[in-house]
């Protein structure tokens, strides 16, 4: 244990010790002498001696306890508010002390008159008046403040509260004449208990009854909120309606096993899928997911579902952190603070706070808290509403994936590295280019370097090291997760440095030439915000999606500026966090325009001049998470190939955006995928694909080029 929480038990033991030899002495003075001696003949007490007592110091330890809860409290790493209850326990033992002597000090002979009973109901009403007056001289809006109707209720409520105190005291005054002035303060003493008891057993009542399974509670932490019993209700019903009992399918992951691997326990169709989902999903009318795995439960559902967000765990407010005592002055010298850190103490009502601090503390939208969703199935959804048959019959399920069909089994014909740090291991590559010699470069994402590997996956070369341009310098050759790579006509390279903001330059060997771009939003051609991909056509015009700015910038050779298109929407030629580029042999260019799902294809009209001329949906990236960023890859034939991140899978379309193919399924086997990213084309039209989670590359070969794909 640490240091300070030993400090109540070396208390404990000392008191226990002096009492136990208090107890002792006792014993000692009280025990006959040796057998056969002759006792000495018993002191006659007088009369007026009291008998001897018990001299342990309890009311010495209690006080050492109460005082010494606070100082090891304060001292301990988690200072939260559930706390209180070891530090007012003892607190609670030294008050009945303290209440016991009060209320044997008074002289209850008096309350036989109902004179007493009048002045102590006035002085009740002078103490509250008075509470009254001072709350509204400190509040927001003090009285004599202004001629509005609100400041004029405010003063006349003053005048009010402060004339009912006085006339109170002038009441308590004449109803005492005749009392010694300690009585009448015991008297006061009195009202003021009587007071904290109701005000005690009004917050005890609200802990326990109102706000029991709230974070406004302060004696709460960390604990269930209601979103859980409200998904386990709707479950019940669902399950009732369509199966009689409790016999429907419910999937959970490992984020909501607590607490539905106990509230589930009498389902037998329940099943547990922790963080690995698969398509399988779609067989269960109902899922629960926690936030880590919504991106991935999207992708696979594609929108065939209802869902319902709650609130799982939640905390109380943690504004107390990094407490300073300017902070507690700036409070305390505020009326409007004041008025609501009040309304936090007396109703766990924290509107006014959020006002003063501009934050939400609506119970939707809470903070901090766990949240977790429930996938109903369109199919049943309407179960949830309508008050039907009490078994309704559940259809196969509605979320067909479009690609099922056309889904094909392969296996990597080579697969290069693992997780580490060395030359050959990866961290989370993201992107992936070949070389006009067959060799291919990878963007080492969350290693922040570059490896140039031989086609046959040996190391040719590694450069960069990390720097973040926002904390420092962050020279030619460092990083901050690059996520694009590409290999113009020449054999350089050009590195989207993503985090960083900027394109980089390199030759073949990675010795650097240039750079371009800043921080921005898009207030000009190289204000990047966040570039993803970029592409180097056979003229050596290079193509930047800057995917936080919704556009696609197009620089020559030379790095000048020429032309952009795009722009936030969903129009035909609108983008929304657009990421991956492709180039078929035709010219065209194809940009995956991530959060509208769809790809689009546009065409130079005129000298450096795009316009979209198709797009085609698909059928994936649901979520919006970070690690959900598609690319693309054109073959030779003009087939475009996209990642499907979090389905694990990747797809190939038609130029006409007609679905041939794919491959992929979740798992590090030969022939699946973890976070498939980026994608490159070799010169025989095998892909290349950078498989993210896996912390490899993989090559494939689905046959595109050939008179037919593999089966």
């Amino acid at each position: 244990l640490p240091t300070y929480e030993f400090l109540p038990v070396i208390g404990a033991l000392i008191a226990g010790v002096l009492g136990l030899r208090t107890l002792l002495r006792r014993r000692d003075a009280n025990e006959p002498g040796p057998p056969g001696e002759i006792p000495d003949a018993p002191a006659v007490p007088e009369i007026d001696a009291p008998a001897p007592r018990p001299t342990f110091p309890y009311l010495g330890f209690i006080g050492y306890w109460s005082v010494m809860s606070v100082v090891a409290f304060s001292f301990a790493g988690e200072r939260m508010p559930w706390l209180t209850v070891h530090l007012t326990l003892p607190m609670i033992l030294l008050s009945g002390w303290v209440f016991g002597r009060f209320i044997e000090g008074i002289d209850w002979s008096l309350f036989h008159k109902a004179t007493t009973w009048i002045m102590l109901a006035a002085g009740a009403v002078g103490l509250l008046a008075l509470a009254f007056a001072i709350g509204e001289l400190l509040g927001p809006t003090p009285p004599f403040a202004g001629r509005e109707l609100a400041d004029l209720q405010v003063t006349s409520g003053f005048i009010i509260d402060l004339a009912v105190a006085i006339a109170a005291g002038v009441a308590v005054a004449w109803l005492s004449r005749g009392w010694s002035s300690l009585m009448a303060l015991k008297s006061l003493g009195l009202i003021g208990a009587t007071l904290l008891f109701f005000l005690t057993a009004r917050a005890a009542f609200r802990a326990a009854y109102v706000n029991y399974d709230l974070a406004t509670e302060f004696l709460v932490y960390a604990h269930s909120a209601r979103g859980p019993k409200i998904a386990l209700d709707t479950i019940h019903d669902l399950s009732v309606r369509t199966t009689g009992g409790l016999d429907i399918k419910v999937a959970y992951d490992n984020d909501t096993s607590y607490p539905f691997w106990w509230y589930l326990r009498n389902y037998p169709n329940a099943t547990f899928y922790g963080a690995e989902p698969s398509g399988q999903l779609n067989d269960a009318p109902v899922i629960l997911a926690g936030p880590e795995n919504w991106s991935k439960v999207d992708s696979i559902v594609r929108g065939q579902y209802q869902v319902f967000t709650y609130n799982r765990l939640w905390w109380p407010m943690q504004d107390y952190f990094g407490l300073t005592w300017d902070r507690i002055w700036g409070a305390l010298s505020s009326p409007g603070y004041r008025q609501a850190l009040w309304q936090i103490w007396f109703n766990r009502d924290y509107t006014d706070y959020g006002k003063m601090t501009g934050e939400d503390f609506s119970l939707q939208n809470w903070n901090p808290s766990n949240k977790m969703r429930l996938y109903v199935r369109n199919d049943v959804a309407a179960l949830i509403w309508s008050a039907g048959p009490s078994q309704v019959a559940i259809a196969p399920s509605q979320a067909a994936d479009p690609y099922a069909k056309g889904m094909v089994t392969i296996d990597a014909d080579q697969i290069v590295g693992q997780a580490g740090t060395d030359p050959g291991q990866f961290a989370n590559p993201r992107a992936v280019a070949e070389a006009p010699d067959g060799s291919i470069y990878v963007a080492d994402t969350m290693n922040s370097r570059i490896q140039h590997l031989a086609a046959d996956g040996s190391v040719l070369k590694v450069w960069g090291t990390f720097a973040d341009i926002t904390k420092g310098p962050a020279p030619g050759g460092t990083f901050n997760q690059p996520w694009g790579i590409a290999v113009a006509p020449d054999g350089t390279v050009y590195v989207a440095d993503t985090w960083n903001h900027r394109i980089q330059h390199f030759t073949a060997d990675g010795t650097f030439l240039d750079m371009f771009g800043t921080f921005g939003q898009g207030e000009n051609p190289t204000a990047f915000w966040g570039p993803r991909d970029v592409l180097v056509d056979p003229s050596g015009r290079i193509f930047v999606t800057d995917t936080g700015n919704k556009r696609v910038v197009v620089f020559s050779a030379a790095e000048q500026p020429l032309t952009q298109f795009g722009g936030n929407g969903t129009d035909l030629g609108q983008l929304d966090e657009p990421v991956g580029l492709a180039m078929a042999p035709d010219g065209t260019l194809y940009v995956a325009d991530t959060w509208n799902q769809r790809i689009q294809a546009f065409q130079e009209t005129s000298p450096n001049q795009f316009t979209a001329v198709s797009q085609w949906d698909v059928q994936a990236w649901f979520g919006q998470s970070l690690d959900n960023k598609p690319y693309l890859a054109a073959s030779p034939d003009g087939a475009v190939c996209a990642s499907d991140p979090e389905g694990f899978r990747v797809l190939c379309f038609n130029p006409d955006g007609t679905f041939k193919l794919g491959w992929g399924d979740y798992g590090t086997g030969s022939g699946q995928l973890n976070l498939p990213t980026g994608l490159a084309f070799d010169a025989n039209c095998k892909v290349w694909v950078a498989d993210a989670g896996n912390n490899r590359l993989m090559r494939f070969d689905p046959g595109l080029c050939a008179a037919s794909p593999p089966s």
